[in-house]
C-alpha cells in the first residue's frame, strides 16, 4: 500500500485497510488536534482579523505620563 503522510503533523504512515477514503491523519491524536484547530479558525474567522497598531496612529500620540492611571 503506499505510504501516506499526515494532514496534522507530517509522519508518514501505512493505511490500515483499502476500504472507503483514504485518511488524512495518522492517530486519533491527530484527528482531535485539527478539529481543535478547525474550530479556532472558524471562530478567528467570525470574529475577524486582528489589528495591530499603526506606527504613528492613534495609540502613538499618547504620552505615557497622561491619560486615565497618570498620577
Amino acid at each position: 500500500m503506499p505510504r501516506l503522510f499526515c494532514a496534522c503533523c507530517g509522519r508518514p504512515f501505512e493505511r490500515s485497510s483499502t476500504r472507503g477514503p483514504s485518511p488524512l491523519y495518522c492517530s486519533a491524536d491527530c484527528r482531535r488536534q485539527m478539529a481543535v484547530r478547525r474550530r479556532a479558525w472558524t471562530r478567528a474567522d467570525l470574529i475577524g482579523p486582528l489589528t495591530l497598531a499603526q506606527p504613528g496612529g492613534r495609540d502613538a500620540e499618547r504620552a505615557p505620563g497622561h491619560g486615565r492611571y497618570a498620577a
